[in-house]
């Protein structure tokens, strides 16, 4: 396959550096088992260990797959990234785009490069720019390589204003919401844990369906987007209704597959007393 012996070499080389990070040097050692043990309190040692060491591994594997996007062909991405109901995704049209949610679990820069070999530059890709410009404007390069276009996830409403093409807007949903003046706190991996609520107030503000992007691994280099709705397009819902139901599916996402969330990432910082 074209050059997937650079693939390869990727692999090894991100591997060894990964190993080195992680297990030998101990990088973030203290959050990862932390993580662990509390999200998984009914798993012996043996078995957190095991999590670890894979979650370990997969790190390598993602790295090595985040450098190869930047040369990836659109077939062969089609090929490395099947989608299992694309018929979900095909009437998305303005005015109401779809509100398509990632989450920091598997290979997530192939996943919305996937998704927009789909709708081209119909795709907002919401993001929060890097204080360093140069790293932020080779981050926007890699991303919108097949037309999605990069908006700063405080200026969706206006890019939305001047830009009524949108078919989709995607976005990951899971990170620490400590910026944001709207928090929804959902029981989630046994801890009681703030979500940002981007994907709700925008499918209420344009009436949107909000879709969980289920990526699942199949093998190394091989990945398969699940669509899986979270609502009905202007389905009247409680406040906090579609952020629950996302934390839901994400934590079914993450017990079917728990090497593959991001365990390094301080996720649980935030303190309901403290607000």
């Amino acid at each position: 396959m074209g050059d997937g012996w650079r693939l390869r070499s990727g692999y090894a080389v991100a591997g060894i550096v990964a190993w080195i990070a992680y297990r030998l040097l101990g990088l973030r050692r203290d959050v990862i088992r932390g993580n662990l043990s509390r999200s998984f309190p009914e798993a012996n040692a043996s078995e957190l260990r095991d999590v670890e060491r894979e979650f370990v591994r997969r790190q390598g594997e993602v790295v090595a797959e985040a450098l190869y996007a930047r040369s990836i062909s659109g077939p062969e991405l089609r090929e490395r990234v099947a989608i299992a109901n694309p018929a979900l995704i095909e009437g998305a049209a303005p005015p109401r785009p779809l509100i398509l949610v990632g989450a920091h679990h598997g290979n997530f820069e192939w996943m919305l490069l996937r998704v927009s070999l789909e709708f081209g530059d119909r795709i907002i890709g919401l993001y929060k720019p890097l204080r360093n410009a140069r790293m932020d404007a080779r981050m926007k390069a890699l991303r919108s390589r097949f037309g999605a276009r990069l908006v700063p996830a405080k200026s969706v409403l206006r890019e939305l204003a001047n830009f009524r093409e949108a078919a989709a807007i995607g976005l990951v949903a899971d990170q620490v919401p400590r910026t944001s003046p709207e928090k929804h706190w959902v029981p989630f991996l046994d801890q009681d844990t703030a979500f940002y609520m981007g994907p709700e107030m925008l499918g209420r503000a344009l009436r949107s369906q909000v879709v969980l992007v289920r990526m699942n691994r199949l093998s190394r280099g091989r990945y398969e987007l699940v669509f899986e709705p979270l609502n009905e397009a202007g389905e009247k819902l409680p406040t906090g209704e579609i952020t629950t139901r996302y934390a839901r599916a994400l934590e079914r996402w993450i017990r079917d597959d728990p090497p593959g969330w991001w365990w390094s990432h301080r996720r649980w910082k935030l303190k309901r007393d403290d607000y």
